[in-house]
């Protein structure tokens, strides 16, 4: 389904500044916020709120990426 709304231009700044944080599209976030207010939360969901509540440290995109190609060969050895 597709809804459409209107928001200001600050709003919407905000709103992806938020996502971003968080690690999910503009999209995602919105629909995580509809879940909370809805009561209607999965797991994963939960476990997002969580995370931003409590923070979380930043890793590197490709250092993580080297870090998991370990532990696959060293699984695959």
């Amino acid at each position: 389904m597709r809804i459409n709304i209107n928001i200001s231009d600050e709003l919407k700044f905000q709103s992806e500044q938020k996502a971003k944080s968080l690690g999910v599209s503009l999209s995602a976030f919105i629909r995580l916020l509809l879940t909370k207010e809805t009561g209607n939360m999965s797991r994963l969901d939960q476990r997002l709120l969580e995370i931003e509540k409590q923070g979380f440290e930043k890793v590197d995109a490709q250092e993580f990426q080297g870090e998991l190609q370990k532990m696959i060969n060293n699984a695959n050895a």
